[in-house]
């Protein structure tokens, strides 16, 4: 399998929030009233404003409570026919500015921050931000089999839709998702992939919690192309070289002892100290094998079949 680079990363959902320095006029979209027995209101809650572009089937929603300017939805796809293709994350910022101005939003200073890191800071702050880039696979069914069996970080694989995803069964929603999914097929609007060629993507969806302890919550954090360091820190997980059996003899035959016992079902944590089993695990790594996961007996057969991966440019000229 070929380990593909990504020089292009798009912004495929951005949401935030923008705090004003002073009160503007806030927008009219109704509110959620909770009122107890007594007739008293114990809060009200703006309810988001959606707006829909019919002629390319998408939506994003904005509310605005004179304060506070919350915005969310894929905005690089908005009014356009499809998300093959899309904008980088600093393009989204503007595409959004000038939406939200188009619907008479103050925007007056959106994307900055003023007094950060003080308790008088405002501006606006990123809660949201998935990044993706297109392949084309040879073979998209051998391909998820082979990933079926791959963590990224501590989060396992399991089968989606279009592909594997990770994350998406976790309570934490405010950390990170990543998932495949052949992009072929869910343009055309089919039920499930038909496998062999098509044109896949990978996508990571970062939410806000992971984005602040990773100090990405600010605008001007995504610039020096960070968005393609950051999906380089999942991607380069995900299309590791893996090991066929062929290649196992130039494991160091300790090492390769391991990797045997771990081919043939035995969990290398229930025999090894918790040190040796990190050695162990960082050293066969290099070898593409995973013992942090059962062996996937279909990435060990003994006749290799080659994928073809190569990455596609998905960034979209602004208009």
């Amino acid at each position: 399998m070929t380990k593909p680079a990504f020089d292009s990363v798009l912004c495929d959902w951005l949401g935030g929030s923008h705090a004003y320095p002073e009160p503007v006029k806030p927008l009219d979209s109704g509110r959620i009233l909770r009122i107890d027995r007594d007739g008293v209101i114990e809060y009200e809650k703006r309810t988001w404003e959606q707006i829909r572009c019919p002629s390319s089937d998408t939506s994003i929603r904005v509310r605005c409570d004179g304060k506070r300017l919350d915005f969310t939805g894929n905005i690089g796809r908005f009014q356009k026919k499809d998300n093959l293709t899309g904008l980088g994350i600093l393009e989204c910022v503007d595409r959004w500015s000038e939406v939200m101005a188009g619907l008479g939003l103050d925007v007056h200073m959106f994307g900055a921050v003023i007094r950060e890191g003080t308790v008088a800071e405002v501006g606006t702050r990123i809660t949201r931000v998935d990044l993706a880039s297109n392949f084309r696979v040879s073979d998209y069914a051998a391909f998820c089999r082979s990933k079926l069996s791959r963590p990224i970080g501590r989060r396992y694989p399991r089968e989606g839709k279009y592909g594997p995803t990770w994350g998406y069964e976790a309570k934490r929603s405010n950390w990170w998702k990543a998932k495949v999914y052949d992009k072929d097929a869910e343009l055309q609007g089919l039920r499930a992939s038909k496998g062999g060629d098509t044109t896949a993507r990978f996508e990571i969806q970062l939410g806000g919690g992971w984005l602040k302890r990773e100090n990405l919550h600010t605008v001007k954090a995504w610039g020096d192309d960070m968005a393609k360091i950051i999906y380089g820190r999942f991607a380069s997980e995900l299309f590791r070289e893996s090991t066929s059996v062929e290649e196992w003899g130039d494991i160091p035959a300790r090492l390769r002892g391991h990797a045997i016992l771990w081919r043939d079902g035995v969990d290398l944590r229930q025999i090894m100290s918790q040190s040796a089993w990190y050695r162990t695990k960082s050293r066969l790594l290099e070898f593409g094998v995973d013992i942090r996961v059962p062996c996937n007996v279909v990435a060990l057969t003994s006749r290799c079949r080659t994928i073809e991966i190569e990455p596609l440019h998905c960034i979209r000229e602004a208009a």
